[in-house]
């Protein structure tokens, strides 16, 4: 538990991952409902909550209250917070679904079922970033 604290607490002023900045300047999708599969530090939600997404943010150690001391009282009407494990995963439909570096702590006799959830939640024509 001590290391992935130290973990979160060395990665959490990087930047967002290229895909997530790529997606928000790019294709400039410019607001919409958003989900975050492992979280971490909470690098990408943020972003994208100060880019007017909401956004449920869900990892399996509760990260909430550092995700939200970075977001202003405007911001945070905008995130939500699950702790959950890729096993017994709850999506709700989204636009957009973010998965940097995280679909690789499901259970790989699980994964199929997770793969499932993930294309049945998100709305057609939209986007997952991994």
């Amino acid at each position: 538990m001590e290391s992935i604290k130290k973990y979160y607490d060395n990665t959490q002023s990087d930047k967002p991952r290229n895909n997530v900045e790529y997606f928000i300047n790019e294709i400039q999708c410019n607001s919409g409902n958003a989900i975050e599969l492992g979280c971490g530090a909470g690098n990408d939600t943020v972003y994208l909550i100060k880019n007017n997404w909401n956004v449920l943010a869900i990892d399996r150690e509760d990260v909430k209250e550092r995700i939200a001391k970075r977001l202003t009282k405007e911001e945070l009407a905008k995130f939500k917070f699950q702790k959950q494990d890729f096993e017994t995963l709850k999506l709700e439909e989204n636009n957009l679904i973010v998965a940097n570096y995280s679909l690789s702590f499901c259970n790989k006799n699980r994964f199929s079922e997770l793969w499932n959830k993930i294309n049945d939640s998100i709305f057609t024509n939209r986007i997952f970033c991994w």
